[in-house]
């Protein structure tokens, strides 16, 4: 959740665990390695910003973790299955609105960028 976190071993000091014990948990709770883990939360943070906020542009919504614009683009056709281009200009005014709403009652627009709760 932490976006100062960029890399496996800063998640994994954060974490106080060691590198292969995060391996073991992302792949038994998430499905996939720390290392997808960190580029999908960093894409959506990207996405989530364009959604709330299209003025800035896909280059302006971009997180700061990203190299430059292709690593982006490379991400968007990963997670998404478009490019960014068409992503835009497609019609999504149901999404747009729910996610302006989660973003006001919740704090966050996805769940993608909620908190870990503690059971």
């Amino acid at each position: 959740m932490d976006p100062d976190v960029s890399s496996v071993s800063e998640m994994a000091e954060a974490a106080h665990l060691p590198a292969h014990t995060l391996e073991r948990i992302c792949a038994r709770h998430f499905g996939f390695t720390p290392r997808l883990l960190l580029r999908r939360q960093r894409f959506m943070r990207s996405l989530v910003q364009y959604m709330l906020d299209p003025s800035l542009h896909w280059i302006g919504a971009m997180d700061g973790h990203y190299h430059d614009q292709a690593q982006f683009v490379r991400d968007f056709h990963r997670f998404m299955g478009t490019s960014p281009t068409e992503y835009a200009a497609s019609p999504k005014p149901v999404l747009e609105a729910v996610m302006r709403a989660r973003q006001e009652f919740m704090g966050s627009a996805v769940q993608a960028l909620d908190a870990p709760t503690r059971r």
